[in-house]
């Protein structure tokens, strides 16, 4: 198989080397790294690399598209990546999306812990849960919620029991209990959601 001609996009560093046969489009690095030219053989193990650098720039744009929509974490960007293409390629590209900036765990489990405790009114155990189902690394779920972990959740558990509940309604212990199982569900401890109902119910 022959190299029979090469187009360069500049504008999207992008190369298209076409073959005899076969057509490749890669990145303008890899292009630079294999140094190949118009009319030079292309030997089985060349086929494999721009068979491998054509499937690493398909994985690329897919990355950008998916972060388009969505910012998410490296670890759930990987695992869509995987469902489609090799594990080591999605892991290749995910590490530079990481290391050019499209992605920061830190900050982005950061914001959205912030989110779900003041939007959402969950409690420090439920947003550990989501983070880690979203990717993130232990380390950034801590980081991220450790400030949380802190503060004093009396107005969002309060927020959350009146949403659902009458003050009258709490002083059945059924209906407590029921209370109390559905804020441990929210991520908020016993001692914290035990002391806020029976502070309504005096009220």
């Amino acid at each position: 198989m022959l190299v029979i001609a090469i187009y360069e996009n500049s504008e999207k560093h992008e190369v298209t080397v076409k073959c005899s046969g076969e057509e490749y489009l890669i990145t303008q690095a890899d292009f630079r790294n294999l140094e190949i030219n118009e009319g030079d053989f292309v030997s089985e193990e060349m086929q494999y690399i721009l068979e491998t650098a054509a499937t690493k720039l398909a994985c690329i744009k897919t990355a950008f598209s998916m972060l388009s929509y969505n910012d998410m974490s490296s670890g759930k960007l990987k695992r869509k990546l995987t469902q489609k293409y090799d594990k080591d390629v999605a892991a290749e590209v995910t590490e530079m999306m990481r290391e050019r900036g499209y992605i920061n765990d830190t900050s982005l489990a950061l914001r959205y812990a912030e989110s779900f405790y003041s939007s959402k009114r969950w409690g420090p155990a439920r947003i550990r849960s989501e983070l880690f189902s979203r990717g993130f690394s232990s380390d950034d779920i801590n980081n991220a919620v450790e400030n949380i972990e802190d503060m004093d959740h009396s107005e969002n558990i309060r927020t959350l029991l009146e949403s659902k509940y009458s003050k009258e309604s709490l002083s059945d212990r059924d209906t407590a209990r029921k209370a109390a199982a559905y804020l441990y569900r929210q991520g908020y401890e016993s001692s914290d959601i035990y002391g806020i109902i029976n502070l309504i119910y005096q009220e």
